[in-house]
């Protein structure tokens, strides 16, 4: 079974609507509490009445979050989306005094009371980091002023959506064989890798790119909305900046994120050298970003999403069964959406909730890129398996941080076991390839990505004007430095900054691709070495959930993310993946 059976959280939408009713009575009386935390038997009343409401949102934005990304065009389905949103307000809203009067409490007295009863003593974690970002909570008026724009920190992204999927019309194009071929923001890139003459390519790549060429304008002025939002926040809780903003909740040293940078922005002659390989052995007189879909191997062979599964499980076979079982159970039938649809979500992603099996969106287009997005969601949702079972509610959410680990993780495993089954010289060109775009694309590109981020925000900082001239003045600076590509010679791709949702949906989001790459490779070469303990220290990370920061819970599984040459080891393996292809090329 490919689709989604949502069933297995409401049989109909008629129940969750009244579910949805009960949930509103609920946070009636989640202020009920207040001024009365600091009397212990009030303060497990208190927590005992957050984890009832908790769950209860949980499954009740599970199941329409996954119902509205299966068709953003129903206007009722995401109508209802809108509602969770305003009831998830009068959420923040009805708990914004919690921290304040928490924090009031003094940290040794609160601590005191939770040693002395086990049932608080699940909650140690989340009142250490509550303490550790005392001095960036306010006080309970100023807090739930706050509260009162959690709707419209949203609108970027929902504004975002809608210029580049909703409101988004198909684009049909004539090749130059005559044929007419729909062109959508789903199918573009998988197209352009089957299409040998260049005229083609840049006649899909334009088609996908143009409707943000047409409203740059109106992109440009969502992200300023973005970086607004971001720079409000952190004048509000005094911090020194958006990044620090970001990173401080989590405990993460800047230096994580800047060493990453450093360590991208110095170590790019190694992407210069395979875009040279690739317009040498492609016979390509001109290069351009699109051409990356290119591929130097001739295979073009196709997996159904069952073939695809079923490749990945054999792939993990050998490895401890504790863990092999649980990547089963994150593929089990009725739980992921593989195949793409007219008005479905693009992308690909694991969402789980605490007490629910986690559910996986797909857009399976039979490629082996396809076959590499399946097994990195199946590490998500097994890691939220591993969690959900190890783990009470008040830890079991893990950061983006750490799980972009167990994602990528499962790649480097199921290349490394194609690579080992290969037969043909073009079976291993093919895989070789792949695992050089994936360091290009996971390490190199989110890093670029995260660069922008960066440096648009110390714009808005320093006070210049945010227009889509001004972001695409550092997109353009910063292709030229990481690929040493001329993006203006490509009509539209000088606003890609328009393009990608993280940027809108989840700012400082994408670095940690990149540093979740480089530790899941160190982890991976630890387990295929045999190193002692290294599966077990693996396992006890995916298990830790959220219990600690997430930099603590790497080094768990044995990775420093605050050395550089964890990120240095990427660019390593980078160059010795180019060594065997161009081997391979000249054989």
């Amino acid at each position: 079974m490919s689709k989604w059976n949502l069933k297995n959280l409401y049989s109909s939408h008629e129940e969750w609507e009244n579910d949805f009713q009960k949930l509103k009575l609920k946070l009636n009386d989640l202020d009920k509490y207040k001024g009365k935390l600091s009397n212990i038997h009030d303060l497990k009343a208190h927590f005992r009445q957050d984890t009832e409401v908790t769950a209860h949102l949980y499954k009740i934005y599970l199941y329409i979050h996954l119902k509205g990304d299966l068709d953003l065009k129903n206007e009722k389905i995401q109508a209802d989306n809108q509602k969770l949103r305003i009831l998830l307000s009068e959420f923040y809203k009805k708990t914004s005094f919690v921290s304040p009067e928490l924090i009031s409490i003094g940290k040794e007295n609160l601590f005191n009371m939770m040693h002395k009863e086990q049932e608080l003593k699940k909650y140690l974690f989340p009142m250490t980091k509550l303490f550790h970002s005392q001095e960036h909570i306010l006080d309970d008026k100023q807090e739930k002023l706050i509260a009162n724009f959690s709707i419209s920190n949203s609108l970027p992204s929902l504004l975002h959506q809608s210029l580049s999927i909703i409101d988004r019309e198909d684009e049909i194009v004539t090749l130059s064989s005559g044929e007419k071929i729909k062109v959508n923001s789903s199918n573009w890139s998988s197209i352009i890798k089957t299409l040998g003459d260049s005229e083609d390519r840049r006649k899909i790549f334009e088609a996908t790119f143009k409707r943000y060429s047409e409203n740059k304008t109106a992109f440009a002025t969502t992200y300023q909305l973005v970086l607004n939002n971001l720079k409000s926040n952190y004048e509000s809780r005094n911090y020194t900046d958006s990044l620090h903003s970001v990173l401080f909740k989590n405990n993460i040293p800047k230096k994580v994120f800047l060493n990453l940078i450093d360590v991208a922005r110095e170590n790019t002659a190694s992407v210069k050298k395979f875009i040279k390989l690739k317009k040498k052995y492609l016979g390509m007189e001109n290069y351009y970003t699109y051409d990356r879909f290119l591929s130097l191997s001739k295979e073009n062979k196709k997996y159904t999403y069952e073939e695809s599964k079923d490749l990945f499980l054999k792939s993990i076979e050998n490895l401890d069964s504790e863990f092999v079982k649980f990547q089963k159970n994150a593929l089990e039938d009725g739980y992921v959406d593989a195949y793409p649809k007219d008005g479905k979500r693009t992308g690909a992603y694991s969402s789980g909730v605490y007490g629910h099996h986690p559910y996986i969106l797909l857009n399976h287009d039979q490629t082996l890129s396809s076959v590499m997005t399946l097994a990195h969601e199946a590490g998500h949702s097994a890691h939220t398996l591993f969690s959900n079972l190890h783990q009470p509610m008040p830890t079991s959410d893990y950061t983006i941080f750490i799980a972009e680990i167990a994602s990528t993780f499962n790649e480097h495993i199921l290349l490394d076991y194609l690579f080992e089954i290969s037969k043909s010289k073009s079976e291993k060109i093919q895989i070789l390839e792949v695992a050089i775009n994936r360091v290009l694309s996971t390490f190199f590109r989110q890093t670029l990505f995260a660069n922008y981020e960066y440096l648009a925000n110390k714009k808005i900082a320093e006070g210049q004007p945010i227009t889509s001239d001004s972001l695409s003045k550092i997109m353009i600076d910063l292709y030229k430095h990481y690929y040493d590509i001329d993006i203006e010679k490509e009509k539209f791709k000088k606003y890609v900054w328009a393009y990608i949702p993280h940027l809108f949906r989840t700012p400082f989001y994408v670095y940690q691709y990149a540093t979740s790459f480089s530790a899941s490779l160190k982890i991976f070469e630890n387990i295929k070495n045999k190193v002692p303990g290294a599966m077990t220290d693996y396992k006890n990370m995916l298990k830790s959930g959220g219990n600690d920061f997430p930099v603590n819970q790497a080094k768990i599984a044995g990775v420093d993310l605050t050395d550089k040459s964890t990120f240095l080891s990427v660019v390593n393996y980078l160059e010795d993946l180019i060594k065997k292809l161009d081997l391979l090329l000249n054989i």
